[in-house]
């Protein structure tokens, strides 16, 4: 996806350099491509616990303190991910009429992509609040070793 943005972001550059008319859905396929991207990444980053998140809490919180936390972070996330899927969802299957300028794709199409990653993100939230302890603290030094 990174690669698809970054191909149609040069094409659209050298399109404005060249004595030809330009393609406008380059622009439009992109700024799309950019957004997917990131809701599909959601799911990823909120399973391996690269999300954005205050880590200062793991700093000064150990054991069942930390862990108390972690579970609470994971459900606030996995609720407000449900609450954005009914609403992509509602987008999604709404049945709007409109469609993208350049492209003409019915626009109810590109919130599928969100919907999918915030699902997955939801799910993944939730997983974790079954795992022993924060995948990251798991690949940290120990107190040992510094």
């Amino acid at each position: 996806m990174l690669t698809m943005v970054f191909a149609l972001m040069f094409t659209q550059a050298v399109q404005r350099h060249l004595p030809v008319a330009g393609w406008v859905w380059t622009g439009e396929l992109a700024r799309y491509g950019l957004v997917w991207l990131a809701f599909a990444l959601a799911g990823y980053l909120v399973g391996r616990d690269e999300h954005i998140t205050l880590k200062i809490v793991d700093l000064f919180l150990r054991g069942r303190a930390l862990r108390t936390v972690w579970v609470l972070a994971n459900l606030v996330v996995a609720a407000v991910a449900a609450g954005l899927v009914l609403d992509a969802a509602e987008l999604v299957f709404g049945g709007s009429p409109q469609r993208t300028p350049a492209l003409g794709v019915p626009l109810s199409w590109t919130y599928a992509v969100p919907m999918a990653g915030l699902a997955l993100a939801g799910l993944r939230a939730l997983l974790n609040t079954l795992l022993p302890t924060p995948p990251a603290l798991e690949t940290r030094p120990s107190e040992e070793a510094r």
